[in-house]
């Protein structure tokens, strides 16, 4: 039996893209848009972004990387799904290429529910599968992104 998968997807499109962003543009426009979305403040969850990227390196391979923002309180998981076909102008995954997906996780640190624990950790898991990250390379539109997602998270 196939269980309700809790994290939240939303596909975000940054709209024709003319010319390559950088990463602390992009980290600013994935702010906005889960600020719009979770209710939280922009300048809040910018800041977490900033913070974990000071911590350490966010990406993986196949031109992906997961920034994450950890807020205080409570806040149910969003997957902020976020393509640039263009890549990123400084930010370049474990093999030097550029990164053209983003999936950037906002979450609180308090009151999340043992299945939203399972479904985050499960989705973690995923990542590191043979063949999952080019999958999602491959797609084009933030649509498909989360199918690919959501059809590897279903396979639980």
């Amino acid at each position: 039996m196939v269980e309700a998968v809790i994290i939240r997807f939303e596909p975000i499109s940054a709209g024709e893209i003319k010319k390559p962003l950088d990463k602390q543009a992009v980290l600013k426009t994935i702010s906005d848009a889960l600020a719009k979305v979770s209710g939280q403040e922009v300048a809040q969850i910018q800041s977490a972004f900033l913070e974990r990227e000071r911590i350490g390196n966010t990406t993986l391979t196949s031109g992906i990387v997961i920034p994450h923002a950890v807020l205080n309180g409570r806040q149910s998981p969003i997957l902020g799904i976020f393509n640039y076909p263009l890549g990123i102008q400084d930010w370049e995954d474990l093999d030097g290429k550029p990164v053209t997906h983003v999936l950037a996780i906002l979450m609180g640190k308090a009151g999340i529910t043992e299945q939203e624990a399972d479904d985050i950790k499960h989705f973690f898991m995923a990542l590191a599968l043979p063949n999952f990250l080019q999958k999602i390379s491959d797609t084009k539109q933030s649509q498909a992104t989360i199918a690919v997602i959501k059809q590897q998270l279903e396979e639980k």
